[in-house]
């Protein structure tokens, strides 16, 4: 799987890097803080698509000396790196825009601008919808937090877009004034529009990292199998613990039997439950525990684990 991650990844490399150096050039000639915004923005993200690539061979490596549970927390770990430099960036930018406001704004080059964005808003939305459809496709939390950062350029690209077709009426209409202020203004905005974004997929790539329990949707596909199977086997009682580091779930499922079992009559039950929670979950780490008294398990578990 991993190896058509990578594939998608090198190609919108090429895509990114390419926009990054033509907007940062053009940005420089037409004056404009907010093309210049997309370009850094696309620059900056064609270097984490980069890394990102590693971190897709990261985690497919199986544990080792080093990692004993493997590299599955590399991944929110980059999230997380990338989405604090975004946020960084997008602060900066938004005080030099409002700073410019205060100095009375400035005029740039509106034909370059509009010529850029047309073509940035085609090519990002296709390039957004393609990895969006890969990532659900691959279940790959990389190509959608590719998608969502290509989604953000796209948007950026329409409010340019809109913002500087109006700037020009506005200028041929008499109101040259107005042409002063639009660029710093659509930075803000900008700023305004991706901080809430980039701050919750900062909150997430935390929460992964500190082990927070999984969405409440795949914890129930979980529980969906064991309670299935508790159905068929007839289980006294069960307890489900489980967290999610990027794409991985890691659970530890305590079950309570009436009687006692062999090992080979549980290693059967255990095969076949890890095999159903692994084709409806494939980035699954399971350990499943068998027991008839369940007295020790209060000694097992954190107390503030809760359970089922």
């Amino acid at each position: 799987m991993h190896g058509k991650e990578l594939s998608y990844i090198k190609a919108v490399t090429a895509i990114c890097l390419f926009f990054g150096v033509l907007g940062v050039a053009l940005a420089l000639k037409s004056d404009s803080s907010s093309m210049l915004f997309d370009g850094m923005y696309s620059l900056i993200q064609s270097a984490f698509i980069l890394m990102s690539g590693w971190v897709v061979k990261l985690i497919s490596k199986k544990d080792d000396e080093h990692f004993n549970f493997g590299y599955a927390a590399f991944e929110p770990f980059y999230i997380m790196l990338r989405t604090i430099t975004l946020f960084i960036m997008n602060v900066s930018l938004g005080i030099s825009a409002i700073k410019s406001i205060a100095g009375g704004g400035y005029e740039v080059e509106a034909s370059i601008v509009l010529a850029f964005t047309a073509f940035s808003v085609l090519v990002c939305s296709i390039v957004c919808v393609f990895l969006y459809r890969k990532g659900k496709e691959l279940n790959s939390p990389v190509l959608l937090t590719e998608a969502r950062s290509w989604l953000n350029d796209t948007l950026l690209s329409v409010a340019v877009l809109a913002s500087f077709l109006l700037a020009t009426i506005l200028k041929h209409l008499g109101f040259r004034e107005a042409m002063l202020y639009i660029d710093p203004i659509i930075t803000i905005l900008f700023v305004i529009f991706l901080v809430p974004g980039v701050s919750k997929q900062l909150w997430q790539a935390i929460k992964d990292l500190l082990d927070a329990a999984p969405p409440e949707g795949d914890k129930e596909r979980i529980e969906d199998i064991i309670s299935s199977f508790g159905e068929t086997y007839d289980f006294k009682d069960w307890m489900v613990y489980s967290s999610r580091r990027g794409r991985l779930i890691h659970s530890t499922i305590h079950i309570v039997l009436y009687e006692d079992i062999t090992l080979s009559e549980a290693d059967t039950m255990r095969s076949s439950m890890l095999k159903a929670i692994r084709s409806s979950w494939p980035w699954s780490d399971t350990d499943i525990v068998f027991c008839v008294d369940s007295s020790w398990m209060e000694y097992a578990v954190p107390e503030t684990f809760i359970a089922r």
